[in-house]
């Protein structure tokens, strides 16, 4: 964010004869950035870049403060001029009834000022106003923008004559209540918004951001309530978001403004709106502020701001500059004679207790801020140039990102298209997911109807990528993650990495495809395809396996019910723990094979993923078992023929028919038994 200040109005608060030029390279070097200087009107005009968590320098006040911080270090005389404010002298009770949440509001002032004559303001205020980019009203308004510039913290005014039920409450808004701003736009809220009624439900401000058009200041006001608040931040942010009012109070209030500038800004406005506007003060200023922040001390160890500096500051320097930002600071052991203490031992150390201003309180939490805050006005041109001790180190390659990259490239090599779909779904992938729709986490606002929920599956993502598609033979891909609830409402969703293949040709392919990844990461003499049963994401009850490797469960593959489409989705968590990028060693084999083929009947409906995994558990001889051939008899109807083609060993000695023979018959009796497939041929 950037802000306009005049040089005139910036010296009001900063005592310097350094030039425009000069102020400009300073602030640039250890602070704001300080883009443009441009001469408007026979001023100079800083156009200055403020980072979002210093909203302190979004005022001239802010500006002058951190010049006073930073000139003194190029040997410039500056020094900050505090803004005196006269008391307020009256006795009088403001009669009107306020109705404060603490959730949603900190702080509010409120004061009234009668006897107001609106007309045009001043000249000087008008051209300065201009010169910062603000368009003049009238002398109230103007009074409250021209505060806003000066002291950092928004200002709202009333008139007070139309608040006619004397009453302001502070409520979150009703989803579908409407308002009418300052600009004559009608807004309906959502819902959640901090508003302001008169205790009859009507809205009379949306605080922080933008007034209502039922209690704006006009030719004919005669009373003002002059009203701060601060308004909880996030509420500022939402609401100014979500109903597209960027004003500059939402700007600055959505940053958490100080509520320490709040006195400071209405005594400001009290004071030139006498001077400007012939106001009388008609009641006692009140100030409702239940909760005072508590700013905690740091303490920085003179020990440690060497090691993150890399040279060392004198400890009469780094109070100088810390007290020149506005901290209180104590140092312990001043004098304390610095010893190099290398092996780390409980010598004594010069300490920095300090506590931070109001207007710091927020970025200003950890020693490495006050680090970064003496590194900075000490000037980072200022440290010395040096080349490393030893040489720079590699940063090593980071695996997942290489398997990632790799698994990629395999699947493209083999035909595969890599696809990208959004990570937010309409309801209806939701529903297609299988997952309940309140398991989902639902964007509060959403940019359009097709994209509302944060998907748990990528699987219905790539349906509807082929569903779409014209053509007959589809191979896709996608890597990407997926969203699931956090145990609390508070934390980060849980992000899963999911990979989904989808093809349109056949079980067969898909089945390849799973086999050829593993076997690229060596995994394939530990994977089996298990039968289950899923209600996810369209899978085809009896069509559908777990991917298993060993004995983990790396994600699941089978044909969508109602659909020519098979898709395998594999959790890249678990894949990535097991991968290898290297086979194990197994040591040559001595003894010779005895390889045989087995031919069964079995039923049409057997699940040969686990007649598989039978066979190998069946006798420690049987080294693998394979499918080498399937077909269905003229005469069957409801049954098809395996051949099992199987190789025994054993790692000690030759085997013999004879010593196979029991081998035999119980693999033929386990499958009778248990899948009542019936051997064709004899045994003997």
């Amino acid at each position: 964010m950037n802000i306009l200040i005049p040089h005139r109005w910036l010296l009001e608060h900063l005592k310097t004869s350094v030039l425009p030029q000069k102020i400009q390279e300073y602030l640039s070097l250890c602070g704001p950035s300080v883009e443009r200087l441009s001469k408007v009107d026979g001023d100079w005009i800083y156009d200055i870049e403020v980072t979002t968590n210093r909203v302190d320098m979004m005022s001239v006040i802010g500006i002058a403060r951190e010049a006073a911080a930073i000139l003194p270090e190029f040997g410039v005389k500056a020094e900050l001029v505090p803004l005196t404010l006269p008391p307020i002298a009256s006795y009088k009770s403001l009669d009107i009834k306020i109705i404060n949440n603490p959730q949603l509001c900190q702080r509010i002032l409120a004061i009234k000022l009668g006897g107001v004559k609106i007309g045009p303001s001043p000249e000087w205020l008008q051209k300065r106003l201009i010169q910062v980019g603000q368009r003049p009203l009238n002398n109230v308004i103007d009074i409250t923008n021209y505060v806003m510039w000066e002291v950092g913290h928004p200002v709202h005014v009333f008139d007070y004559d139309r608040l006619t039920k004397k009453t302001i409450a502070v409520r979150e808004a009703k989803k579908g209540e409407r308002l009418k701003t300052l600009d004559d736009k009608v807004h309906r809220l959502v819902g959640g918004e901090v508003v302001f009624d008169d205790g009859t439900g009507t809205i009379i401000d949306l605080p922080g951001i933008m007034g209502t058009a039922n209690t704006v200041v006009t030719d004919k006001t005669t009373n003002i309530l002059l009203w701060i608040e601060s308004i909880d931040p996030v509420k500022i942010r939402q609401a100014s978001m979500t109903l597209a009012i960027r004003s500059q109070a939402a700007v600055l209030n959505e940053k958490q403004v100080d509520p320490e500038l709040g006195l400071m800004a209405v005594l400001r406005v009290v004071e030139l709106c006498q001077k400007l506007t012939q106001a009388k003060v008609a009641s006692k200023l009140v100030d409702i502020y239940p909760v005072k922040p508590v700013i905690k001390p740091i303490t920085l160890t003179d020990e440690r701001l060497t090691t993150y500096l890399g040279l060392r500051v004198e400890p009469e320097r780094v109070k100088g500059i810390l007290e020149r930002l506005g901290c209180q600071i104590q140092v312990k052991n001043e004098n304390l004679k610095v010893k190099n203490n290398k092996k780390g031992g409980d010598e004594e150390t010069i300490n920095y207790e300090v506590v931070p201003p109001t207007w710091r309180a927020r970025d200003l939490t950890i020693p490495e801020d006050l680090i970064e805050e003496v590194a900075r006005i000490y000037g980072y041109h200022n440290f010395p140039s040096s080349v490393m001790a030893t040489t720079i180190p590699d940063a090593p390659s980071e695996e997942n990102f290489r398997l990632e990259y790799q698994i990629k490239q395999w699947l493209t090599g083999w035909g595969f298209t890599e696809i990208y779909t959004y990570s937010m779904v309409a309801k209806d992938l939701v529903l297609a997911s299988g997952y309940p729709l309140a398991s989902h986490l639902k964007i509060k606002n959403p940019l359009s109807d097709e994209w509302v929920y944060m998907r748990r599956s990528l699987v219905p993502s790539i349906m509807a990528v082929v569903e779409s598609n014209q053509r007959d033979m589809i191979r896709v891909f996608e890597m990407q993650n997926v969203f699931h609830p956090a145990g609390k409402r508070s934390e980060l969703p849980n992000e899963e990495l999911q990979l989904v293949v989808a093809t349109t040709t056949s079980y067969q392919e898909l089945k390849g495809v799973v086999d050829g990844l593993m076997t690229k990461l060596f995994l394939a003499n530990e994977l089996y395809v298990v039968p289950t049963n899923v209600d996810q994401d369209g899978f085809g009850v009896g069509q559908t396996g777990e991917i298993v490797v060993g004995k983990k469960r790396l994600g699941v593959m089978g044909q969508l019910k109602a659909k020519k489409m098979w898709v395998a989705k594999i959790l890249m968590r678990e894949l990535m723990a097991l991968a290898r990028t290297h086979p194990r060693y197994i040591p040559i084999k001595t003894t010779p094979p005895i390889r045989e083929d087995l031919t069964f009947q079995v039923p049409d409906k057997t699940y040969l993923g686990n007649l598989l995994l039978t066979v190998a558990k069946t006798s420690k001889l049987v080294e693998t078992a394979i499918i080498s051939k399937r077909y269905k008899p003229p005469t069957a109807t409801d049954s098809t023929n395996i051949t099992l083609t199987l190789t025994y060993r054993d790692p000690k000695k030759s085997l013999t028919d004879k010593e196979l023979m029991p081998v035999r018959k119980k693999i033929a009796t386990s499958l009778a038994q248990l899948y009542s497939a019936q051997l064709v041929g004899l045994l003997e």
